[in-house]
């Protein structure tokens, strides 16, 4: 390989890289491979059929294992997403309860603040 074909190449081995650097930080999230798809009929069923008719149905068998491996991938990475989607509704409501709760603390001490700096200065004149 030489030019652009073996600058695309290096590329996609530093991202692929770097994916399985995060793969390893974040064990629930797996690196989607493709497998090799085989057919699944039995060569006994096929075996009286013309060369064409064989290629056809063999095909047909490979297409339905590639289908369902990409709804499970779908399904995973959808699956995915929704833990994803959890985890962040509960960072914000724990942040939203947080900052509610310190503004209210805040706004207190500020109302409260003019109060005590008198207090401290009456106290340290007398």
């Amino acid at each position: 390989m030489t030019g652009p074909r073996k600058e695309a190449a290096s590329t996609r081995r530093v991202i692929k890289g770097r994916m399985s650097e995060k793969n390893e930080r974040i064990p629930r999230y797996q690196e989607l491979e493709k497998p090799e798809f085989k057919s699944t009929i039995p060569p006994h069923l096929v075996n009286k059929l013309s060369d064409q008719e064989q290629w056809i149905i063999e095909s047909l068998s490979r297409m339905e294992s590639v289908h369902e491996w990409l709804v499970k991938a779908a399904l995973d990475g959808n699956r995915a997403d929704i833990e994803t989607d959890l985890r962040v509704q509960e960072v914000e409501d724990w942040k939203s309860m947080v900052s509610s709760k310190w503004a209210v603390i805040g706004g207190f001490l500020l109302l409260c603040l003019p109060i005590l700096v008198e207090k401290i200065v009456d106290h340290l004149l007398n």
